[in-house]
């Protein structure tokens, strides 16, 4: 997913409404949009695009949220690094970019996906004792 392609409707009329810097973070980390980009564009794709809407004074409530997706965005990477280089942008006309940017860094925890295969096989077919239905065990082998 392209940064470009964001859709921050529904975050925008969250950060409308909201009162509080983490309010805003906790429904940016529910979005699928920004989970998303956090899983399919780069983090040096994203880290672009923050450079420039933080630039530039939001006149809309979509931009005024977009640095703060894009921040969430890169919480859900494997990497702080992204968030680290990310806390050092200047972002002038966004109140709670810095206070959001160090309580992402401060919640981080890096995600390692990693596919395990154990060696096994289905025996026969054996009866629970809080059961009277048949059900499966698998036995493994080193």
């Amino acid at each position: 997913m392209n940064p470009d392609e964001l859709n921050l409707i529904q975050a925008s009329k969250v950060y409308a409404v909201a009162n509080t810097p983490l309010f805003v973070v906790r429904k940016l980390q529910e979005d699928p949009s920004v989970q998303t980009l956090g899983r399919e564009s780069s983090g040096e794709d994203i880290l672009r695009f923050l450079e420039v809407v933080t630039r530039a004074r939001p006149e809309n409530p979509v931009e005024a949220v977009t640095p703060y997706a894009l921040l969430v965005a890169l919480w859900f990477k494997p990497e702080a690094r992204y968030l680290h280089d990310a806390a050092r942008i200047p972002a002038p006309f966004h109140p709670w970019y810095s206070y959001i940017a160090d309580a992402l860094i401060s919640t981080f925890s890096p995600i390692k996906h990693q596919a395990i295969t154990v060696p096994g096989q289905l025996s026969n077919p054996s009866i629970s004792p809080a059961s009277a239905t048949p059900t499966r065990s698998i036995k493994f082998s080193a």
